[in-house]
C-alpha cells in the first residue's frame, strides 16, 4: 500500500475476526516499524513492548490483560495485543548511543559533535540528557518517543491489511500482570487482527479543520490549506470520504448481531 493511502485508510478498528489468527511475520513487521522510528539521542531502549497472542500466551495472562482494559469487546475479539511501554532505564546508555551516532557519521564534527562535546555539554544539559533534569519532563519525553513508534506501528498494521486500534487500561494492574520492573510504564495497548468491519469502517473520522491546527510564523496565523493539495491527497487516498457513510448504521447492526452485542 502506498504511504498516503495507508495514512488515509487507517482507522481505529473496533470489530475483529476473533476466529482468524494473525501471522507472526506480520506482527514482526509491525514491531520493526516502531523500532526504526526516530528517537531522541537514539536511546531506542526506552521504547519497548510485550506481545500477547491468543492461543500462545497463557490464557490467564491474556484474560488478565482483557480485564485490565475494562473488558472492552474489541479486546476479547482481537487475537493480538501489543502492550507498548516506556522503560526509563533505557535512557541510561544515552552516552554510548550518542557515540555510536558519531561513529556512524550521523552526528558530524562539522556540527561540533565529539566525545568531549558529549561529556562536557550533552550529558550535563537536561534538555539533551533527560535523566539530568526534571523527572516529569523525562516521563513526558519518554511517552512522546513511545508514541512516535506506536504511530508507525499503526500504519504498518494497516499496510499489512490488518485492523488495529489503541485501548487504555489500568497501568499498575498491567505492570503486575506482566511482571514489569519499576522502571517500566505501560502506555497504550495496540489491538491487532483482521477487521470484521469494512475497510472504510464508515468513513474517515471527524477531525478539526486544518486551519485551526497549524500556524504560520506566529500562533493563531493559519498556515493555509491549498485546495489543490487537498485534491492531490484525495486522489492519493490520504483524504477519504468523511464519516458517516450511508451504509454505516446497517453495518453496525450486522456487526452487533454477529457478536451478540446490543445495537
Amino acid at each position: 500500500m502506498e504511504f498516503k493511502r495507508a495514512v488515509g485508510t487507517r482507522r481505529t478498528t473496533r470489530y475483529y475476526q476473533a476466529w482468524r489468527p494473525v501471522e507472526k511475520e506480520k506482527v514482526q513487521k509491525i514491531l520493526h516499524a516502531a523500532r526504526l522510528q526516530s528517537h531522541h539521542g537514539n536511546a531506542q531502549e526506552v521504547r519497548k513492548a510485550v506481545v500477547i497472542t491468543k492461543g500462545e500466551t497463557p490464557d490467564a495472562v491474556r484474560d488478565g490483560l482483557i480485564d485490565a482494559v475494562y473488558n472492552q469487546p474489541q479486546a476479547h475479539q482481537a487475537p493480538v495485543a501489543i502492550v507498548w511501554c516506556t522503560d526509563m532505564a533505557g535512557w541510561e546508555p544515552l552516552r554510548p548511543t550518542l557515540l555510536k551516532l558519531i561513529e556512524s557519521g550521523s552526528l558530524t564534527s562539522s556540527y561540533g559533535w565529539s566525545e568531549e562535546f558529549v561529556d562536557s555539554v550533552v550529558m550535563k544539559t537536561p534538555d539533551f540528557n533527560v535523566l539530568a533534569g526534571d523527572v516529569e519532563f523525562a516521563k513526558w519525553l519518554s511517552a512522546f518517543e513511545c508514541g512516535l513508534g506506536v504511530g508507525s506501528a499503526l500504519l504498518a498494521a494497516t499496510d499489512e491489511g490488518l485492523g488495529t486500534g489503541l485501548v487504555t487500561g489500568r497501568r499498575e494492574q498491567i505492570r503486575e500482570l506482566l511482571k514489569m520492573p519499576e522502571s517500566v510504564i505501560p502506555t497504550q495497548i495496540q489491538l491487532v487482527g483482521y477487521s470484521a468491519e469494512s475497510t472504510e469502517a464508515g468513513g474517515q473520522r471527524p477531525r478539526p479543520d486544518f486551519e485551526d491546527l497549524y500556524f504560520d510564523g506566529t500562533w493563531g496565523t493559519s498556515y493555509g490549506n491549498d485546495e489543490s493539495v487537498v485534491a492531490e491527497l484525495s486522489d492519493a487516498g490520504m483524504i477519504q470520504a468523511a464519516a458517516p457513510l450511508p451504509h454505516r448504521k446497517a453495518e453496525l447492526r450486522a456487526l452487533a448481531g454477529m457478536f451478540g452485542l446490543p445495537e
